[in-house]
């Protein structure tokens, strides 16, 4: 399984959650959040769109370091 990485884009208050690599091929909206995927269907980035609020609202479930990040904002 490939290690989870995150970025935070402050100016835009987006968290991109990178699940895999790959070329990505279709994206699809939720709500805020929008799912990159691959010709496979394979879930490659998460985008998190405003993301402080998002964090504060669901804060347990990330990593303190992304937390912190976002909501000092």
């Amino acid at each position: 399984m490939a290690k989870i990485k995150y970025r935070y884009d402050k100016e835009d208050d987006v968290l991109m959650v990178f699940l895999g690599k790959g070329k990505i091929d279709d994206a699809q909206q939720s709500g805020n959040i929008i799912s990159h995927l691959s010709a496979k269907g394979e879930l490659l980035l998460l985008e998190i769109l405003n993301a402080s609020k998002f964090l504060k609202e669901t804060s347990q479930v990330f990593p303190p370091k992304i937390r912190q990040q976002v909501i000092a904002q």
